[in-house]
């Protein structure tokens, strides 16, 4: 008859220093120790569950004390570095070393034991409430075993760690190493289990009182598949910056900001190539005749939170392709790390740009992209056309909006509303263009009679900016 105790870390790390070891050491107690699990058990009892009798918390820890066998998940080791500045101006490293393994691969800790009826439910009940083990890293979830579910183990592919025999000690094994693990010594000393390990260094001590170090044979770990090539996606349509700058730009100067990115984006992909920038990029052919299938890019500025029109300042910038980037035009936008060089304009900010996301549009930007039933302007539209004569404006506009939708592959609107605001602050000229070249535009609302994906950018100058619709929930 046997005891056995299963744990799982969710968070697939164990992290545990030996006690003989500096935490700079990188130096990892796997399996952890008996000593490490009763000490785990005896706080859980004080903390967690102090309604258990203290005398049968006494008895099942005497019960524990002999040496148990555990039953191994794969498993591999890796570190992390961290760099602090020290009181010198300096720089200190500080290694976290961790075990690896899947999130639901099960520990068994087995002991050679037969438990009373209340010391078995006494052991379950500090089981069930076993937050962690080791370091407070190492999220835990525990559970004492049924003899039925014990009796299975031996049939499960895991891998065995137990105490060092005589007999093995005299045979060399290749794939297992041996680990020396505290255990306690019996009779259980609760005085020595519950040392504080500062108070052991004060004493000159090592190891606690009342433990011994018992030599196990256990597994190696697998060693680390490092892969020095990153997988990229095969696909991106959207690159996605944030604006940083002392003075955010307002939300009025969303083309001036927008066309500021194109150019830089064209100057990239011109070094980058070493010839002529991206057609997708310039949105027109080598031959200088625009692309009409508004799959090329669109250069958009908005707001964090689109729904706040016309409030706010910008603080993000976002290229958007419909048709994909290819890898150099990736590489020429990922290259981009500031705006600059236009101070002369009253509504542009240089600024710097970090990268934030490249990818497809619904992941990149969701905020332009759900699905809804009802948008609004964030920029003004702007027909692209001029008006008929005898059409009332409201009437071009609805015309407009629905051919500029059925061009991009959108149904044509339900009904299609303007909207009262500030329209004419915003730019609706480019930079190189004259104040008298603003387009005349207006905020629209577009109501539709099923659920519409974005993003959604009409009509003229949607490339730079202008005509940018935002979901309404």
């Amino acid at each position: 008859m046997s005891t056995v105790l299963a744990v799982t870390f969710p968070w697939g790390r164990y992290h545990a220093t030996p006690w003989d070891r500096g935490v700079n050491e990188a130096a990892i107690e796997w399996p952890p120790s008996p000593w490490r699990i009763l000490r785990a058990l005896y706080a859980t009892f004080k903390t967690r569950v102090p309604h258990v009798p203290e005398n049968t918390v006494h008895a099942l820890l005497q019960m524990l004390t002999a040496a148990p066998e555990y039953l191994l998940p794969a498993h591999v080791e890796a570190h992390t570095r961290h760099y602090y500045p020290d009181e010198k101006n300096g720089t200190d490293k500080v290694l976290d070393a961790f075990v690896v393994m899947e999130r639901d691969a099960e520990m068994f800790v087995r002991w050679s034991v037969e438990l009373e009826e209340n010391e078995r439910a006494a052991f379950e009940e500090l089981a069930d409430n076993l937050p962690y083990l080791g370091r407070a890293d190492s999220i835990c979830a525990a559970r004492v075993l049924s003899p039925d579910e014990a009796e299975t183990l031996e049939a499960r592919e895991l891998r065995r760690c137990s105490p060092l025999t005589r007999d093995e000690s005299e045979v060399e094994v290749t794939d297992l190493q041996s680990v020396r693990l505290l255990v306690p010594s019996a009779p259980l000393d609760i005085d020595a289990l519950t040392v504080r390990s500062i108070d052991l260094r004060r004493a000159k001590r090592i190891d606690p009182p009342s433990a011994t170090r018992v030599t196990y044979l256990c597994p190696e770990p697998a060693k680390p598949v490092v892969s020095h090539r990153v997988k990229r996606r095969t696909t991106a349509t959207a690159v996605r910056w944030a604006i940083a700058t002392n003075a955010r730009p307002p939300v009025f100067a969303a083309v001036a900001m927008a066309e500021a990115l194109r150019q830089a984006s064209l100057s990239a992909s011109g070094r980058k190539s070493a010839e002529r920038p991206s057609a997708l990029l310039a949105g027109k052919d080598h031959d200088g005749v625009p692309l009409k299938d508004h799959g090329h890019a669109h250069y958009l500025a908005f707001v964090t939170d689109p729904a706040r029109t016309g409030q706010g300042r910008l603080d993000t910038l976002m290229a958007w392709a419909p048709a994909g980037f290819s890898d150099d035009d990736l590489r020429a936008l990922g290259s981009l790390r500031r705006l600059g060089g236009r101070s002369f304009i009253s509504d542009f900010r240089p600024c710097r740009l970090g990268l934030e996301a490249y990818g497809e549009v619904d992941e990149v930007a969701p905020e332009l992209c759900s699905a809804a039933t009802t948008w609004e302007s964030f920029t003004p539209f702007a027909p692209p056309r001029h008006g008929r004569r005898r059409t009332s404006w409201n009437e071009h506009v609805t015309r407009q909006v629905s051919e500029e939708l059925i061009r991009r592959g959108k149904p044509s609107p339900a009904r299609v509303e303007l909207l009262r605001g500030g329209w004419l602050q915003f730019r609706r000229h480019r930079l190189n263009e004259r104040l008298a070249d603003a387009r005349r535009s207006f905020g629209v609302r577009v109501v539709f009679d099923e659920p519409v994906s974005g993003p959604l950018s009409l009509g003229a100058l949607s490339h730079f900016g202008l005509g940018l619709m935002v979901p309404q929930e």
